[in-house]
């Protein structure tokens, strides 16, 4: 299937214009819940890559001991070492209230300490419909208990093939199927992300693989761009931090779809539209750094091509002084 232009036509159209009247924050305040002393770097490479693609903040709600290791990649995040407070339910209501879209799991954990933190994230995030990414440990409690999510349509899944394989055989227990006729053509992938994604409440799934599959359970849309040959850690985290800023602007220019969702088509679906374009997005700039670095390419070469890459997909043409 080649890039669906229509769609990134469409997000392109979404893009807010550079403007010399803007205020710092409104292109976008990114929370991200994350992080901690094993896996520090996947919550830094999300805020970054947010960043880099075009968000005015992007703070990480994380632990003591996470804090003071995320600190020293940058001085431009904003690091909250709050989670492991006494109060930390309130404090994180605080300041999810000042967030635009929020990513939740990058590098967190499986303690029943993250969990608790999770629980509370995705409870606040509901209340208040902020829009949400869900990987990694995240995603590993939602296995356990998709009673957490389901039903809120303001939120996208980022599964890689084990995580979605672990969240299909939960959700369908008591069925018994072939795995490779579920797994196996690209046809039996995208129905099993449809069939998942409906079973969920009609969320938004992106399953990432060598073809990039995005449904929420009726719109049925995949990506096949070439991207970097060397899968190198980070990728996935740089992905979710992009995604989370182009939700955001989808969801901003889109602000009425899930009222009347029955009159909408899929150009006009802010998830599809967010998740099929950050999935190419993301690509690109992987190929890019690979064409550069090959065997040695790692996450930050691929940042290092979000800037480039922008421009050249979305931003010619539409400044506006």
């Amino acid at each position: 299937m080649p890039i669906k232009s229509n769609i990134i036509e469409k997000f392109r159209s979404w893009v807010p214009k550079m403007r010399a009247d803007t205020y710092k924050g409104q292109g976008g305040r990114i929370g991200i819940i994350g992080g901690s002393h094993e896996y520090s770097g996947s919550a830094y490479i999300s805020a970054m890559s947010s960043l880099k693609t075009g968000a005015d903040l992007s703070y990480i709600l994380t632990t003591r001991e996470a804090s003071s290791i995320i600190k020293t990649y940058s001085p431009d995040l904003v690091v909250l070492p709050i989670l492991d407070d006494i109060n930390y339910e309130i404090k994180i209501g605080k300041w999810m209230n000042k967030f635009h879209s929020v990513i939740i799991g990058p590098g967190l954990g499986r303690t029943e300490e993250a969990r608790s933190y999770i629980k509370v994230a995705l409870q606040i995030s509901k209340a208040h419909q902020i829009p949400i990414v869900i990987d990694s440990d995240c995603l590993y409690l939602l296995a356990e208990d998709t009673s957490l999510i389901k039903g809120y349509k303001k939120c996208i899944l980022t599964p890689n093939f084990k995580e979605f394989k672990r969240l299909y055989e939960n959700a369908f227990a008591n069925e018994e199927y072939n795995e490779i006729s579920i797994f196996g053509t690209i046809e039996s992938q995208c129905e099993a992300v449809r069939r998942l994604a409906e079973n969920l409440g009609y969320l938004t799934i992106l399953k990432k693989g060598k073809v990039d599959i995005i449904s929420d359970g009726k719109t049925m849309v995949y990506n096949e761009v070439q991207g970097s040959l060397k899968r190198c850690g980070g990728i996935g985290d740089l992905m979710t931090g992009t995604l989370s800023l182009f939700f955001h602007w989808c969801n901003v220019s889109n602000v009425n779809f899930f009222e009347e969702i029955e009159k909408k088509s899929e150009l006009e679906h802010p998830n599809i539209i967010a998740a099929y374009t950050a999935s190419v997005f993301t690509r690109r700039c992987s190929q890019m750094a690979f064409d550069k670095y090959h065997r040695s390419v790692m996450a930050a070469d691929i940042i290092a091509e979000i800037s480039d890459s922008f421009y050249e997909m979305f931003d010619k043409d539409i400044y506006s002084f």
